[in-house]
């Protein structure tokens, strides 16, 4: 007896609970908020709305027709569905300043915050339940052979009233959103009867199915590397003819003054000169050079430890006698040459060379550089004056147009300020049209290095205007580095399987 008392105990509190969810955040939100406030749910908003309705029936499913496995599968698989998407829903606005969001609040917080809530209250509310359930042998029992339930007044006015609301929602729905192919808005309109004021609109599906990713905006390709070609993946064509720059004129024109061949094994993705030496790097590995490009020191960055480092496109002095290492993601290690390395303390940042090369100290160590902008674009190229280092976007599959330079507090690595620079573009065209590999800085100018069309930008960073462009020559298919030496401006290519640097004039 005692068992068939925890067994309708039991059915009592997973009839509450399935009614609770519909009557209270999916009520609520279509009678009041909807009706009464014009509240109108966004596309997740709905799937979000939808899961909760999944929710509460299955549970009353579980009332009516016993426990039996797949309600208690499709419960727990909407509910997961239900905290993805309220999570995704949120990631959408986390960033945002204060007091700025989407919908209606409630005690400060909108909406969609509330559903991830309702959702981890549904697990927490199964734990309670299940925590009260009697042996699974006395479910059976509690059926008596019958293929359904028999329901008590509670449970059969819970069902009535959770009928209406999700009728009411189909209703709401149907108002709102319209039938299919229409989906619903990103940002609907207050909720109102009058056709007047109703969109139906199906904008939402067939653009997301043009280029769907589970990675939403995220699915970036990689950038193009001199060891990992990525013009197609990109859709990226790289064209060397300058006549073809997004820019009306074209103010100085260079010439190859030397070229020399570098014998080195690897594609070099990034060369500069820095402290009478050549600091080269390739995917993550790092070499210190000398006049004859023979290698003095190297390491081997370990990519994934704390925070993880992409490929390397950049590495500048830092405080003199150190060095800033940033991959393109945005990710940076400061880093300093050190012959008696603690090669145990430093074993965290570098797989190969801990003896001879210090990640962890005073100064050192990995951070992100956190953009605005620029949050959805990879980078290739760092350069840095006194007091800040600046970055540049590059294009990629979803965006081939933004150009974004990131000016980041040397002090800090925190974010000063974003612009793309002023320029005197022909009709149509952008700076998104170039594709910035290196930068390098001189004179309070920024000379920003393109691999297409072959020019280099140069950039005043007080006045957020291109000042220059200069073309070099179109022999010179795959710049990777820009830097001065002795003066002068030497581009480094990888072309046909070589290493390339060519001194211009």
């Amino acid at each position: 007896m005692c068992d068939i008392n925890k067994t309708k105990f039991f059915y009592f509190l997973m009839c509450m609970a399935g009614f609770l969810v519909i009557l209270m955040p999916v009520g609520t939100a279509n009678l009041i908020f909807g009706y009464m406030l014009g509240d109108s749910p966004c596309t997740s908003c709905w799937g979000q709305r939808e899961s909760m309705i999944f929710i509460g029936v299955a549970a009353l499913f579980i009332v009516r027709y016993g426990i039996k496995g797949k309600f208690l599968a499709f419960l727990l698989i909407a509910t997961a569905f239900g905290l993805w998407q309220s999570f995704n829903h949120i990631s959408w606005h986390a960033h945002r300043d204060l007091d700025q969001g989407f919908g209606l609040p409630i005690f400060g917080l909108h909406t969609y915050f509330w559903a991830e809530v309702v959702f981890w209250a549904v697990v927490l509310l199964l734990g309670v339940i299940f925590a009260f359930a009697p042996k699974f042998g006395s479910f059976e029992k509690e059926m008596e052979g019958a293929s359904f339930r028999k329901l008590t007044k509670f449970n059969l006015a819970a069902m009535v009233i959770v009928a209406f609301i999700v009728a009411s929602n189909v209703f709401q729905a149907f108002v709102s959103t319209g039938p299919v192919p229409y989906s619903g808005q990103g940002d609907p309109v207050r909720f109102s009867l009058n056709p007047k004021y109703i969109i139906w609109s199906d904008a939402g599906w067939s653009k997301s199915w043009k280029s769907f990713s589970v990675l939403g905006p995220r699915d970036v390709k990689d950038p193009d590397f001199a060891f990992a070609p990525a013009s197609e993946k990109l859709g990226i064509k790289f064209d060397n003819n300058t006549s073809n720059a997004p820019f009306v004129n074209i103010d100085e024109n260079l010439k190859i003054a030397n070229e020399t061949k570098i014998d080195f094994a690897k594609a070099i993705n990034t060369l500069d000169y820095i402290n009478g030496e050549y600091v080269a790097s390739s995917k993550w590995d790092v070499f210190f050079l000398d006049n004859n490009f023979s290698v003095k020191e190297k390491f081997l960055l370990d990519p994934y430890y704390s925070a993880t480092i992409n490929p390397i496109v950049a590495i500048i002095p830092y405080m003199n006698d150190k060095y800033l290492l940033m991959g393109s993601n945005k990710t940076f290690l400061r880093f300093a040459k050190n012959p008696n390395a603690d090669d145990a303390l430093q074993y965290a940042h570098f797989m190969e060379g801990a003896d001879k090369f210090e990640g962890t100290g005073k100064d050192l160590g990995r951070g992100r550089v956190d953009t605005i902008r620029a949050k959805f674009h990879h980078i290739l190229s760092t350069t840095a004056d006194d007091k800040f280092m600046y970055i540049a976007t590059v294009p990629n599959n979803k965006d081939a147009k933004t150009f974004v330079i990131s000016k980041i507090s040397l002090a800090d690595r925190v974010l000063s300020a974003e612009f793309t620079p002023k320029a005197n573009l022909k009709e149509g065209r952008s700076l998104g049209d170039l594709y910035i590999t290196s930068m390098a800085y001189k004179d309070g100018k920024i000379y920003a290095l393109s691999k297409k069309y072959n020019v280099i930008v140069v950039i005043d960073t007080n006045k957020e205007e291109v000042v220059k462009t200069i073309s070099y020559p179109q022999s010179i298919t795959n710049a990777r580095s820009l830097f001065f030496k002795d003066g002068k401006i030497n581009i480094l290519s990888y072309q046909d399987n070589t290493n390339i640097l060519y001194t211009l004039d």
